[in-house]
């Protein structure tokens, strides 16, 4: 979808990139190479077409295993197909560091050196939102580049400029690769490059769904439909121009208010509606030879379809008077959903133990008797999956989760873009359903040069550990005290997943469960009354905003970790921080199954002179990943040298430290670079004014007992003269 209009130097860009690469066959990169011809295009094929990886790694680790031994033809025509798939994209999708950073990153696997040439870079500016659905399959775009380069590279040149040169003989080119993939998973880059090689004739537009809801919401304008989405929005944006004299941007008022709104009034969601072994019938065969779904609940009458949930709730309450009220909410959830919240386009699934039938619901509920009243309440559904059902036991475990909820009808909108799109429902899939998806992992910002040199930190030490972050989920920074491990989380968290979406709690010996996901606690009732009721603490708010925004990261730090009881304070919770989106029965909520959501991170800090990590329990070391902060270890050595030069001042602290720290010899009562990272450290009096009032005081305490005269030892009197007596 399109986000501003301006997108010239980027189209500009891409076609001298991809439409000239396949003229001439030569590299945009490095014109001598030849990149762009079917030989090239074949072993890029070779590698990752045919070879796919379907680890749970990223794209760019898969695609350097792929590549690993690759031609350097082979890694520049990856490069640059890698450019014309992120060119257009906004900053807010792929910012332009990052952009840089991938595709340089991809060309540095060549054993010559090929970079982007500076004149191109200015294409990378990004004007078109891709949507979550183009973030979560580069891997499908990826290789319908690389399957059309390799097809059109082996036609005569004549043929290649004839269709270079006809946008509509183009397009059935990428229909017909798409076609031969047998998936529509990378249809978002079709459409995109479809409007960067012919911006004339084409719309910057990368959804389908939202080429629909524009065409529905401008019918009247478009007397004689074709049915061809692109040619019909070819003559909305000519008969709309005409009209108003002015270009048409459909991403942009007056013209995004009409569909924009139409598409919200009608938000696609995906249900789960259980029909097999109700009250012991199997009604799914049922249900797909003759197009519908149903609801039981017996003892319910005839409820008119639309009520609103009180209308609901009073016929359930007089159909069930002796029903518990756990019960009854049960009905009423389940038969307002099912009558009045559940809207035609929605996506419908059913399971049999082995089997999977995903549909879309087609109309409003009926009720008929005919055959009996456990199979009356009806809705319509196209079954897409009646005869080639999808298979439990093959879908991704977030997937399989959901499938076993107890409740008849539930709402699995987080799984169903997956689910349709295995079923061959990729087109009718709308935007929010696929930004709810999570069964895409979140794959987390990469670490800049901007964000090291901020911290004075190794990048590559810094970027090891978000990809440690990324793989385990949790994490923890563990060493003695003053070397940075919360500033550093902190720092981290924010660049990784933005100031918004991270969360601080600190750990002490009385935290409990209570305090930290959910517990009673005294709330005001009526009339200035106290009463208890279970509220939930910083994990369970936390993961309840992740769950709801999937498409990014969320980090809860914890500070101090290891200063409380972990195996009281996590409970059932480390079951799953291993494994995500499978619910559990938790103390307070048994009614509602809990899950953590897969794209919350945790980050915990543990100073190891309070606790040393070998103390920690087995269940937490397992379930985290452990990074140290250490005086005598990078990224911490040498930190606080680092930061004075920075700013131009003396290195007489870092010098102290350091001697202080070889005397005492013991790595986790060394004392942190942080305490003397203050522009007073660089005064004297300063200087001695923090080592009296905080380093020594700690050594006193960690000392304690053994007899070492602190202050002699280790203060500064002592320190500069064994230094004096080295010189």
């Amino acid at each position: 979808m399109a986000e501003r209009p301006e997108g010239a130097e980027v189209v500009a860009a891409v076609q001298r990139v991809f439409r000239d690469g396949l003229l001439s066959g030569k590299s945009a990169f490095v014109p001598a190479w030849d990149a762009w011809t079917e030989r090239t295009a074949a072993d890029l094929r070779a590698r990752f077409v045919d070879h796919l990886d379907e680890s749970s790694d990223t794209f760019l680790v898969k695609l350097s295993r792929q590549l690993d031994g690759a031609p350097d033809d082979t890694i520049a025509l990856a490069g640059e197909l890698l450019f014309a798939n992120m060119a257009p994209l906004v900053p807010e999708q792929i910012g332009l560091p990052k952009k840089r950073e991938i595709i340089d990153g991809v060309l540095s696997w060549a054993d010559r050196t090929v970079a982007i040439p500076a004149d191109l870079e200015s294409g990378l500016g990004g004007f078109i939102n891709g949507g979550q659905g183009f973030l979560n399959y580069r891997w499908a775009q990826f290789q319908i580049l690389v399957l059309l380069v390799e097809r059109l590279a082996g036609l005569p040149l004549p043929e290649r400029e004839s269709i270079l040169g006809d946008p509509w003989r183009f397009r059935a080119e990428c229909f017909a690769i798409q076609e031969s993939v047998g998936h529509k998973k990378g249809r978002a880059q079709i459409h995109i490059l479809l409007y960067l090689l012919f911006p004339d004739v084409f719309q910057p537009i990368a959804s389908v769904y939202h080429k629909q809801e524009i065409l529905k919401a401008f019918a009247a304008d478009l007397p004689e439909p074709t049915g061809d989405q692109d040619r019909d929005l070819l003559t909305l944006r000519q008969t709309l121009e005409a009209r108003s004299g002015a270009p048409v941007d459909f991403y942009a008022e007056p013209w995004q208010g009409s569909w924009r709104r139409r598409a919200a009034e009608h938000a696609q969601r995906g249900w789960l509606i259980r029909g097999y072994n109700v009250d012991g019938t199997n009604f799914v065969p049922s249900w797909l030879a003759q197009g519908y779904c149903s609801l039981s609940w017996l003892e319910m009458p005839d409820i008119p379809a639309d009520s609103t949930k009180p209308q609901v709730q009073r016929v359930v309450a007089e159909a069930m008077p002796d029903a518990s009220a756990q019960l009854r909410g049960q009905a009423t959830y389940q038969l307002h959903a099912f009558l009045s919240v559940m809207k035609p386009g929605d996506v419908i699934v059913t399971v049999t133990p082995h089997d999977v039938h995903v549909g879309t619901l087609q109309g409003p509920p009926s009720y008929d008797l005919s055959d009996g009243p456990d199979n009356a309440r009806r809705r319509p559904v196209r079954w897409a999956t009646a005869d080639r059902p999808l298979h439990r036991a093959q879908l991704p475990e977030a997937v399989q989760a959901q499938l076993t909820r107890p409740p008849a009808v539930y709402d699995i909108s987080s799984v169903a873009a997956e689910l349709a799109e295995r079923a061959g429902l990729e087109d009718v899939v709308a935007e929010p359903l696929i930004e709810a998806d999570v069964t895409k992992p979140v794959e987390l910002p990469s670490v800049t040069e901007e964000l090291a040199a901020q911290l004075l930190m190794p990048q590559d030490w810094l970027r090891e550990t978000a990809e440690q972050l990324q793989e385990q989920r949790q994490l923890v920074f563990h060493g003695p005290p003053g070397t940075g491990k919360t500033y550093l989380a902190r720092a981290l968290a924010r660049h990784l997943a933005g100031p918004d979406r991270v969360e601080l709690v600190q750990f002490h010996p009385s935290y409990t469960y209570e305090d930290f996901f959910e517990g009673f606690r005294p709330v005001r009732g009526e009339n200035g009354s106290v009463v208890f009721d279970v509220v939930p603490g910083p994990l369970k708010l936390l993961a309840e905003r992740a769950r709801t925004d999937p498409s990014n990261a969320y980090i809860l730090i914890i500070d101090e970790i290891n200063r409380a009881n972990l195996a009281k304070v996590f409970g059932e919770l480390y079951f799953l921080l291993e494994y995500r989106e499978e619910p559990v029965t938790t103390q307070y909520s048994p009614h509602d199954p809990f899950h953590l959501p897969g794209n919350l991170f945790v980050i915990g800090t543990m100073n190891t002179a309070d606790r040393s990590i070998a103390l920690v329990d087995a269940a937490m070391r397992r379930r985290f990943a452990f990074r140290r902060l250490s005086p005598e270890l990078p990224p911490v050595r040498g930190l606080l040298e680092r930061w004075l030069r920075a700013r131009g001042l003396p290195d007489t602290a870092a010098r102290l430290l350091d001697a202080l720290n070889s005397r005492l010899g013991d790595a986790d009562r060394a004392i942190g670079p942080s305490y003397l990272m203050k522009p007073a450290a660089a005064r004297p009096e300063g200087l001695d004014l923090i080592w009296r009032t905080q380093i020594l005081p700690l050594l006193e305490d960690q000392l304690y007992g053994t007899g070492i005269d602190v202050e002699e030892e280790y203060g500064l009197a002592a320190l500069n003269a064994a230094w004096v007596e080295e010189r």
